[in-house]
């Protein structure tokens, strides 16, 4: 993804064109292991998702304390998942 980025910014900041002209929406996950905070790593995701011209970013989801419970047991991160089906309307 770090080319890409580059190549959004490149053509931006050098060339003054929207590389990317349909506005998209965007999501985060984030799982951790439980130390740390997640406000820092969503920041960046959404400056990077930004770049990428998406204008609809949904709230993050996350699943902290992966060291203790896995993600997959984790019912609020499975339920932000069904969350951000239905903000992309994937679901059927």
């Amino acid at each position: 993804m770090g080319s890409r980025l580059q190549t959004y910014f490149c053509a931006r900041f050098f060339r003054k064109g929207e590389p990317i002209l349909k506005p998209k929406k965007g999501a985060v996950i984030l799982v951790g292991g439980g130390d740390g905070h997640m406000e820092k790593a969503y920041g960046t995701a959404c400056t990077l998702l930004h770049h990428m011209n998406c204008r609809q970013i949904h709230e993050p989801v996350y699943s902290h304390n992966t060291n203790e419970r896995p993600a997959v047991e984790d019912e609020s991160a499975l339920s932000g998942l069904d969350s951000i089906l239905d903000f992309f309307h994937l679901c059927g």
